[in-house]
């Protein structure tokens, strides 16, 4: 397995010998790279109900009492655990304010206990600490547990779900999975791409309870997921950590967190960690490809004479009006595509509007029947509460399917508009080929979308107790008139509540959509444009020095040399580089000045 923190810094490094060799241009996106590489995280989230040992967990990940536990559903805000030198607290508010504290204060400021409904108005607390463990880039986030009695803890988990990149979905032996965590894990699906699922507290029961309760949350889990794809890792955190913090290595192995811990980590380092390091390569490389055709191109410009190069200039400038005209009909098209893909999405709608709410209605005919002989109050209380899950459920389960859809659309509106972005990048070079004789390799690449959607649809801040209900039903009317009341008003309310739910997802999904749009053709467009500063920068470069005269030309030829020599060998670690991550021969492109022992995700702590 590659050593991803490892490549992260050697890329990095690359990054930097590339300064003094390359255009004053190119340094600003060498320097952009270089802070993506080592900001870059792998948000790994924490999620399950409440009091499931899910930070005496994380400080089993950690080998230290870092997160506070206690009997009580405990944290309230999300607290984010990454690398730093040395143990550092900063607490960050609503309004944007920042204050840095010690661990001990920590409590104060996430916990239910000591801040009762977060009346302090923190936003997050990120705690950094020297962990080996957090060093290759892992955020280890901790999350309020869902369901707890807490309504404003159970949204603030919710609510963290779109920064996922991994989750661990904690649950333990002692009490089995249980209703309410079987809906947040179909609602986590949604946004979260891997979860592992730890079954915790394993050092509480017996080995057959242990068994038992495996059995039972399997059978849970591939009802939603599907049989013989749900993996359990059975651990103790209380265990793992005691024997990291004394260093025994026999009570660590029993916890049975070092086998989870492994898999973790392979998982991190060959999914994204390997789909962030392959599109630093191909940057690196697209930049060097412009480099490389702009230094050639300045070195056959100097030896032209003036009045030639000057003609050569004028009849590049010239073809170029034409791929310009290309370039902007390839907006129109996209911006078509687009809006076919909004048309789609409104008519999947209106076909979603037209079969839920009858079915919705009769779902809700049936709860009032089943309901119906029992008080006014309770009646309309329990209908509510099953309207609102059986709208809620039905919501979510529709956005994942159209959310996977219009991904898979995006995705190939993306792979169109980029590959006619490559085809007029290689013209524009067959074009500066043609004219100077040269023989420019262009360098083009076609990288899926790294940004997933977040697009997160939730009821929560809706609920199905509308005040025409309310308003309607009142003590002073006979029980029988009530229910009547409620039943009508009921009925009415399902078709408004999908109604008005169905606009709030078409007007989220249509603006997500147009920004995604929005930010993939800058990105691709800049590479056009790239590719084109570096053409017209050799060309002003290599007039500037006719007009100074035959001594500033040679000296320039040879610097002009001496940088393609300096490319040509970075260019052939690159593509070393690209090997490795492409799983080929993993040959040895790192620095010989750094070892490998201890560095990375690969012997965390």
């Amino acid at each position: 397995m590659f050593d991803y923190a490892r490549m992260r810094d050697d890329l990095c490094e690359v990054a930097e010998r590339l300064d003094s060799a390359v255009r004053e241009e190119t340094v600003r996106h060498l320097d952009a790279l270089r802070a993506k590489l080592r900001e870059e995280a792998f948000n790994l989230v924490v999620l399950g109900q409440f009091k499931r040992g899910k930070s005496t967990f994380i400080n089993a990940l950690l080998g230290a009492n870092i997160l506070p536990t206690a009997i009580v559903p405990l944290t309230s805000v999300v607290t984010i655990l990454r690398f730093g030198p040395e143990l550092k607290v900063e607490v960050r508010f609503l309004n944007e304010s920042r204050v840095e504290i010690n661990l001990s204060e920590l409590p104060a400021h996430i916990t239910e206990r000591e801040d009762p409904e977060n009346r302090k108005g923190v936003k997050e607390v990120t705690v950094y600490y020297p962990s080996e463990y957090l060093r290759g880039g892992v955020r280890i986030i901790d999350t309020p547990g869902a369901g707890s009695v807490y309504a404003h803890n159970t949204d603030v988990a919710y609510n963290f779900l779109p920064q996922v990149d991994a989750g661990v979905f904690v649950v333990s032996a002692d009490p089995p999975l249980s209703g309410s965590e079987h809906r947040f894990l179909k609602d986590v699906r949604g946004y979260v791409d891997k979860l592992f699922f730890v079954l915790n507290k394993i050092d509480q029961v017996s080995e057959d309870e242990r068994k038992e309760a495996l059995d039972f949350t399997v059978r849970i889990l591939e009802d939603d997921i599907g049989e013989g794809k749900v993996k359990i890792y059975p651990v103790s955190a209380r265990w793992a950590l005691e024997g990291k913090k004394t260093g025994d290595g026999g009570l660590l192995e029993r916890s049975l967190l070092p086998y989870f811990e492994k898999q973790l980590q392979e998982f991190l380092v060959h999914e994204k960690g390997r789909v962030l390091l392959q599109s630093a390569v191909n940057t690196l490389m697209k930049l060097m490809s412009d480099e490389t055709i702009s230094f050639q191109l300045e070195q056959e410009a100097i030896k032209l004479p003036l009045q030639q190069l000057t003609g050569k200039i004028n009849q590049f400038e010239t073809e170029m009006r034409t791929i310009e005209k290309d370039r902007e009909n390839n907006r129109y098209l996209l911006k078509g595509g687009l809006g076919r893909i909004v048309s789609g999405l409104d008519e999947r709608i209106a076909e979603f509007r037209k079969e839920q709410v009858p079915a919705l209605q009769t779902r809700m005919e049936k709860e009032y029947e089943r309901l119906a002989n029992g008080r006014t109050g309770g009646l309309r209380d329990n209908l509510e509460k099953a309207v609102f899950e059986d709208i809620r459920a039905t919501f979510n389960g529709w956005r994942g399917q159209l959310t996977e859809n219009l991904s898979l659309q995006l995705e190939a509106a993306h792979r169109e508009f980029a590959s006619r972005v490559n085809e007029l990048i290689e013209r524009i070079l067959t074009l500066t080929s043609s004219i100077f004789e040269l023989k420019l390799q262009p360098f083009t690449s076609v990288e899926g979308l790294s940004r997933k959607s977040d697009f997160y649809f939730l009821l929560k801040d809706d609920p199905v107790g509308l005040e025409l209900i309310q308003i309607a039903v009142t003590s002073a009317l006979p029980g029988f008139v009530a229910k009547k009341l409620i039943f009508k008003n009921m009925r009415t309310a399902v078709a408004e509540l999908v109604d008005r739910h169905c606009g709030r997802v078409r007007y989220d999904l249509v603006n997500r959509m147009t920004q995604a749009v929005k930010d993939f053709e800058n990105a691709l467009n800049s590479k056009l444009d790239s590719t084109l500063e570096g053409i017209r920068i050799s060309f002003q470069k290599a007039l500037a020095l006719h007009e100074s005269g035959k001594t500033n030309a040679d000296k320039s030829l040879g610097d002009l040399s001496r940088k393609l020599d300096s490319l040509s060998g970075i260019q052939d670690a690159l593509r070393s580089y690209s090997m490795v991550l492409d799983g080929g021969d993993k040959a040895d492109v790192f620095s010989s000045r750094r070892e490998s022992s201890g560095r990375g995700m690969s012997n965390p702590g």
